[in-house]
Parts: structure tokens; sequence; C-alpha cells
């Protein structure tokens, strides 16, 4: 009779311990949230620094239609932080009102491209792993991490949970 108290208690026991860490796990590893899309950019005369127009094929195309000449400027490269608002006294001639105003009117129009962010604390490894960029940037930060012999078994787990 003791031995069959004594199963019961400690079977009593493990049930318990068990089913505290399943709760424990599921309450650790949470589902990960989907990423986040950010909408493209929008861009204007007056706000868009002219290094963000130049690096964005569409809006180069808009600057090369209204102003020709004016990205193969020798100068253009120190005017990048300004708006195309900020040089147009140096280059009255060339940027001027109207010119201005079609090509805001253009770049109004235009849809940057999109913009996916990931988290340290939902974005699963794999998924990072598959984007070339993410993963420029992890290994930027832990140097021969995507090339580790082992990274393949922690492509489910979020680099949070890796920690």
């Amino acid at each position: 009779m003791t031995r069959l108290k004594l199963s019961l208690i400690v079977g009593s026991v493990v049930a318990v311990l068990l089913a505290a860490a399943a709760g424990g796990w599921f309450y650790y590893i949470m589902a990960p949230q989907p990423t986040v899309t950010l909408p493209g950019l929008s861009y204007s005369v007056a706000e868009s620094d002219i290094d963000s127009l130049l690096n964005y094929s569409e809006a180069r195309a808009v600057l090369e239609r209204h102003v020709p000449g004016l990205t193969g400027l020798r100068q253009i490269d120190v005017a990048r932080p300004l708006t195309l608002e900020d040089i147009q006294p140096y280059f009255p001639q060339m940027i001027t009102d109207g010119r201005l105003a079609a090509i805001d009117a253009e770049l109004r129009q235009l849809e940057g491209s999109n913009v996916v962010v990931y988290t340290t604390g939902s974005t699963l490894v794999g998924v990072i792993l598959d984007d070339p960029e993410a993963r420029d940037i992890v290994d930027s930060y832990l140097p021969g991490f995507s090339t580790h012999p082992d990274i393949g078994q922690g492509r489910g787990f979020t680099l949070n949970f890796m920690q």
C-alpha cells in the first residue's frame, strides 16, 4: 500500500513538472510576429535629399528628364545631403521654379520601394539568412554567423532565443 502511494505521489509530481515545463516552453517560445513592411518613401523637391533621388533609379530618371546634365555635374557629390531647393540658388538657370514644380509633381507620383523590418525578437533566423541584405547586416555584427556549420539548426529560432 505504501509503495502504491509513493508511486502515485511520484507520478503526480512528474506530471505536474511536465505540464509546467510544457507551459514554460510555450510561454518562452512564442510564435514569431510577422515581419513589418513599411510603405515606400515619398519623394519631393523640398524634403528629399539629392542622394536619395540619385540612388533611386526612377527618381534619377525624373531629374535627368527635367534638368539634363544635373546628374553629371562634378559638384553633385558635394550636394548629395542637400535638397533640390537648397541648391537652386547655385544653379538658377538650370533649376528654375517651373522645373522644380514639374519635378515635384512627378516625384510625388513615384512610389518608393517597400522596406521590410526585421527584429531580433520576432524574425526567424531562417528568414534573415534567406535575405542577402539582412544576412550581410547580421554578419557585420556577428562575423561568420551565416557560414557557421551548425547555423542550419537555428533557422527556426529567433536571434533573441539563440542568445
